[in-house]
């Protein structure tokens, strides 16, 4: 955005003239820097006013036509009040009546698409971001301190749900149109086969409703990219693949059964173009319900869990079986990690195995043992790292903390689940994973 140096210099003198009359010539940078932001945001506010009023014609006309399709009459220049963030702007407009339908209207309102009374779809975007990321009570405190006025808790709550509904009222049409069958066909006439792979993570954490704890199920679509080389030429850790990033990283979620997530699950694909790529690929922990959706959804997607999840199983039985942190249990816990990361699945199931007829450690070597056998066509990591695939589902383990942890789970919150998407419907002719 480009503006007139000769007048911001002018703006600028005169910013400087009463800041400086205000400190009395004591020299203050807090002062200087409070004042200052003050002062900016009150000439701002009467900016935004008079720029808002310099829209309307000077002669406005005596009437106006009506939606209703007689004409509107002139009544009088009426005051009105606009949100935006700096603060409230109050300004003056034409004002019609409607003698047929009796409806009321501005010209200028309509031209500017403001609706009196409300926030600015900028102040709206704010609010919302700050609702997502902390309590109402909080993004208000924060709201304020940052744009020098007060905004209401139940303000950043409206802005937030709003956003909220509208998103998935978004996702209501995506998983209407994945299921319509002609739709589909149109849609499959101006695809564009893309190269590379996308890839996928789902997991579920439980938040406190009003009445209940339920499961809020979460999906990402991103892709992932490799980093420069580090000038440091030690090999990671076990584990770590710092040579790869996921970017272009895009969240959905809601609290639902798996079978109805899984049209979430789907219609997300199909929005995000998956079927174009080259390949999908899945990677989340070993959760049934996850696997299960990938099956039915992209049953010919590339499926990995996530290592690290993968070798927490081994940790409790090592601890268990030797003790925690003790030289036995380390040698066992390196080497069973060791077979684990270059995919000897059958090696770590005989491991574990060991442990059946040792009554500390043999629920936890069960566990282990199923778990590992449940997943073992999706543990070959040596083979996935050597292709370039990323084994880790970081980026939905760290979705599911903010989302659910820091966010759902915050001290008092109970939440109600105001908005729910259709039952599933048979989906008859038509036959997810058809690619």
């Amino acid at each position: 955005m480009e503006f007139s140096t000769r007048r911001m210099e002018q703006v600028a003198k005169l910013l400087a003239e009463e800041v400086a009359e205000k400190l009395a010539g004591k020299p203050d940078l807090h002062e200087l820097e409070g004042r200052m932001r003050a002062l900016v945001k009150e000439a701002a506010n009467l900016g935004r006013q008079k720029a808002i009023e310099q829209g309307e014609e000077r002669y406005g006309e005596k009437e106006v036509r009506c939606g209703c399709g007689q004409n509107a009459q002139f009544v009088s220049k009426g005051s009105a009040v606009l949100w935006t963030v700096f603060g409230k702007v109050n300004y003056q407009r034409r004002y019609y009546l409607c003698r047929g339908c009796h409806q009321g209207q501005s010209p200028l309102d309509q031209k500017y698409g403001i609706v009196p009374g409300q926030t600015t779809p900028t102040l709206a975007s704010l609010l919302g971001v700050l609702g997502v990321e902390v309590s109402f009570e909080e993004a208000s405190q924060l709201a304020e301190r940052f744009l020098l006025f007060r905004v209401s808790d139940n303000t950043v709550r409206k802005q937030t749900e709003g956003y909220g509904n509208a998103q998935a009222q978004v996702e209501k049409t995506w998983i209407e149109n994945a299921e319509d069958e002609k739709a589909l066909q149109v849609r499959e006439r101006n695809l564009e086969p893309q190269p590379g792979r996308i890839y996928a993570s789902l997991d579920g954490a439980h938040v406190p409703l009003q009445h209940e704890w339920r499961e809020l199920k979460t999906l990402c679509w991103y892709k992932v990219e490799k980093m420069r080389p580090s000038q440091n030429h030690f090999s990671p850790p076990m584990g770590e693949q710092r040579e790869l990033q996921a970017k272009q990283i895009k969240y959905h979620c809601d609290i639902m059964e798996a079978e109805q997530f899984g049209r979430l699950l789907w219609a997300t694909g199909l929005q995000n173009q998956v079927d174009t790529y080259d390949e999908v690929v899945f990677v989340s922990d070993g959760a049934v319900w996850i696997w299960h959706l990938v099956e039915k959804y992209f049953p010919h997607a590339t499926q990995i869990v996530d290592w690290y999840q993968a070798s927490q199983y081994l940790t409790p039985i090592a601890e268990t079986a030797f003790g925690a942190d003790t030289q036995p249990a380390q040698p066992w816990l390196t080497q069973t990690r060791t077979d684990l990361w270059e995919g000897r699945i059958q090696e770590v199931i005989q491991a574990c195995r060991t442990f059946l007829h040792h009554s500390p450690a043999r629920s936890f070597a069960e566990k282990a043992i199923t778990y590992y056998t449940n997943n073992e066509k999706r543990m070959d990591y040596a083979r996935f790292r050597q292709q370039g695939y990323l084994i880790g589902s970081g980026t939905i383990e760290s979705a599911c903390k903010q989302i659910a942890a820091a966010r759902l789970k915050c001290a008092g919150a109970r939440w109600p689940v105001s908005l729910r998407l259709p039952k599933p419907e048979p989906l008859g002719s038509l036959k997810p994973g058809i690619f």
